[in-house]
Parts: structure tokens; sequence; C-alpha cells
């Protein structure tokens, strides 16, 4: 390998080796971002925790593939107690001497970044769950673990996710991971149960017992005494004289003096001392320390914080890049979810058995979405969508459903119909199609295929999905 050779720049040192070029960054030296795109990886000198954060966080946070993508490598001599920060970066060197060994991390994330298709997600969700899978495959991450975090308005990070959110807005990767979960890219783990506040949903709570009258926390308490002999019930200060310690009996004037055999304490009494109120059982409240609001505990919002796993499904998504979730593509007008298609496939192929009809289901495949959707921002895609659906809908008659199996294959019904006819009124609906990109996004090529599968009473509804489906997956 060649020597590292030192260019001095604006902002950050260049240093180039073995075809590599990494950009330095010394402490307290100021960032222009878009320097990042012209390096292969970058390398951060620790010296101050919250100032590598805060490079780190401007990286990975940005939302330009050639940016939060590239390695991140620190340079100190000690290890990193920080597991967040750990999970946000590639690795550490002790010295500018030890270049030669992140040439090949390097080259492993070049490599795997070669294999992604980057696309416009069409929602804010879509885009981080983009961020995230992208992030997990250039790394060759497989799991995304809770780390406890005191940093973390949630008191949890998931780093390559919580990255993006500032600290107010952090539960929302509780819900991004959900939606995720639900899409098929991850499995989970349960891992613990967390509560947030009904106010602004932080989970920096202070928890109190407090009066049930005013919800005071200034109280007092008191031991109850029970007097065997006579009977008092009274609390222990009823009890005590002016003279000494020991404790007698306002009653009948006995000194008491083996618990267990005098007397007994069955319980508390408590006080409190704003308002007066005396009662047995405290109320337990929740302080936000964010914003302030004190509930009680009943009221705070319940979450299940889960590890995750990537599926094979989330592995490809990441290749292929992802677009929509499907509460995108479920509000779109004129359609259904998919799993109220299956249902009303189900008892299609059902009332076949006793009709001996003909019916078919019917898939439309964008081919190149990919490549579509990198041209179109989130409302054309939207738009492009929603006129797709207008057209089939137009040629199709109203007892028939449509509803998307992802934001690339669109699949529909024709009940009633011979398998030639449908086939030709797909073959028409195609070229309508083609004609309405043609005249509505001008040099936008995008490439239809379309498939009719008959229904056959003889075979599961699943089936017929995956026979519909198989070559478009």
């Amino acid at each position: 390998m060649g020597q590292a050779i030192h260019h001095s720049e604006n902002r950050g040192t260049r240093i180039e080796y073995a075809g590599h070029s990494f950009l330095h960054i010394k402490h307290l030296e100021s960032l222009n971002i878009e320097d990042v795109k012209n390096h292969s990886a970058v390398i951060i000198e620790t010296r101050d925790l919250d100032y590598v954060r805060m490079i780190v966080s401007r990286i990975r946070g940005n939302i330009a593939p050639d940016i939060y993508l590239k390695p991140i490598f620190l340079q100190s001599r000690n290890s990193i107690n920080d597991l967040v920060l750990e999970n946000l970066v590639d690795g550490r060197i002790s010295n500018l001497d030890k270049v030669a060994s992140l040439v090949e991390l390097v080259e492993e994330n070049l490599n795997r970044v070669q294999d992604l298709t980057f696309a416009n997600s069409i929602s804010f969700e879509a885009q981080m769950i983009t961020k995230m899978i992208t992030l997990m495959y250039t790394k060759d991450q497989k799991s995304l673990l809770p780390i406890p975090y005191i940093y973390s308005s949630i008191n949890f990070a998931y780093p390559l996710l919580s990255v993006n959110f500032s600290e107010t807005d952090e539960h929302a990767v509780l819900n991004i991971l959900d939606i995720a979960e639900s899409e098929g890219l991850f499995r989970s783990e349960y891992y613990d149960r967390i509560y947030l506040c009904n106010q602004c949903s932080s989970s920096h709570l202070s928890y109190r017992e407090v009066c049930p009258k005013c919800s005071s926390s200034n109280t007092k308490s008191d031991d109850i005494i029970h007097h065997f002999p006579c009977g008092y019930v009274g609390p222990m200060q009823d009890f005590k004289n002016e003279i000494d310690d020991k404790l007698d009996c306002p009653k009948c004037n006995k000194r008491l003096r083996h618990i267990g055999v005098d007397y007994d304490k069955p319980s508390v009494i408590h006080e409190c001392k704003n308002c007066s109120h005396t009662f047995q059982d405290f109320f337990v409240n929740a302080k936000c320390l964010s914003c302030g609001s004190d509930r009680s505990v009943e009221q705070l919002k319940s979450k299940i914080i889960k590890s995750y796993f990537l599926t094979k499904k989330g592995e490809s998504a990441a290749i292929k890049g992802f677009v929509t979730t499907t509460k995108d593509i479920d509000e779109i007008f004129g359609t259904i979810k998919f799993d109220t298609f299956k249902t009303m496939l189900k008892y299609e192929i059902e009332r076949l058995k006793q009709t001996e009809g003909s019916s078919n289901i019917c898939a439309i495949y964008i081919r190149n979405s990919s490549l579509v959707y990198s041209k179109l921002g989130s409302t054309l895609q939207k738009g492009l969508l929603k006129d797709l659906i207008s057209v089939i809908r137009s040629n199709i008659r109203s007892s028939d459903v449509i509803s998307f199996v992802s934001s690339s294959t669109i699949i529909l019904s024709m009940n009633e119909i011979p398998n030639k006819i449908s086939n030709k009124i797909m073959g028409n609906m195609v070229r309508l199609l083609e004609e309405l990109i043609a005249s509505t996004f001008k040099k936008l090529d995008v490439q239809f295929e379309y498939k009719v599968v008959a229904l056959d009473h003889h075979k599961p509804y699943e089936e017929h999905i995956t026979e519909l489906t198989i070559d478009f997956i």
C-alpha cells in the first residue's frame, strides 16, 4: 500500500490511501456536510464525545444516501463508552498510521452500496424505513436492538433510526418500527415495556405518592396501633407521652411493652400537609419532566420495546428500494386492503364450487418501478398510482375489486368472465395505461406487464395469489 498523503482543506483534512479518500475531521473543526460526498469514508478525532455525537448525527441523520451511508471511523486510543455511538460508526483506529486497516472495511461498504437501488419513498415513514434498512444492509447488520439511553426521551435508542429524530419527536421511532414489522421487513422479540406521558410522549417521568384529594406529595405517615387489652385503635401519635419515648394507651393508660403481645400495627395512616386530608391509600401520579404535566399513572401510554431482526423480505427491500408502506397505498381511493381482497377471493372460490362459473384474478406489474419512483417526488408518485387506479376502475365493473400487493403490483378481480375475455381486457387496459403515462408524465418510460389466472375451486386461494404474483416479486 502507498503512503498516506495529507492535503489541507478549509474544513477537514483529506487523507488519500490505496485509491481511497478519507475526510479527517479534527476536534471542534467545522464540517460542510456536502464535503462528505467527495470522500470514501470519514475519520473523526475523538476528544469530546458531545462534539463527536453532533458530527456523527449530522452525517447519519442526513437524507442523502451518499452522505448517510458513508463509513465513519473514530480516531481514539481508548474505547468509546457509548453503545449508541458505537452502533452509528463503523470502527475505531488509535492513530492515523492505522488507516491501512480501514481499506477492507471501506471497500466492503462500497460494494454493498452498489447493490442498492434508491427510489423516492412516498411517505415520511417509508423514507425512514428505507434509511434504516439500507444502513443495516451496508453495515451487514441483521438486528436492531434497543439500547437503554439516558439521552433518549423514551429511555431507549435504536441508533440507526433514532438518529433521524430530535429528542421531543423520538417516540415516533416506535410507530415506524411497528409499521416496518407489519410490512414483514422485521420480526421481533419482546424486550421491555415503557410508559409515556399522555401529553408529549416523553418517558422522563417522576413517580410520586400523592394525596387522593388534592394530589399533593407533601404528606406525613403514621402507624396505626391496635391495643389488645382495651381494643383502642388509633395513630401512634395518640400513644406517645411527653416524658419519655414509651407508648401509653390514651384510653386505659396502660403501658405498651411488647408488640405482638400488648399491641400490633395493622396499617398506616397518611395525612396531607397541604389540605389536612387523612387517608390510608396513596394515589400514584407521574409528573413529566419534559412538559410538566402531572397525571395518574393510569393515564400514561403503555408501549412495548422490542428487539428487531431483519427478514429476507427486509433485506430484499433494502436492495430493491422501499417505496411505500401498506398504509400509503391503502389510502388510495378505489382500492381495498389486500387482506380484504384475499377474504373476498376465498368466498368467490367457495361460490364457484356451487355454480361452476368462470372467474379470474389479474395483476398489473410495473417492471421498472424503482427507476420510475426514483424520478418522481412523493406527490407525483401518489398522483401516478391514483391515475393508474382511475383508469383500471373505469375499465372494469363496479362489482370487481382492486388492491395493491405492493407499490409495483396491482391485483384485481374479474368474476363471471371467461379467461380469454379477461386477458383481452387486461391487454387493452395496459395500452391505456401506457397512453396515460405518455400524455401525463413526459419522458417517463413505465414498463407494464400483466397476468391473468383463472380461479380453480379445487385450489386454495393462497395458491392462486402465488401463481399470479410469483413472477412479479
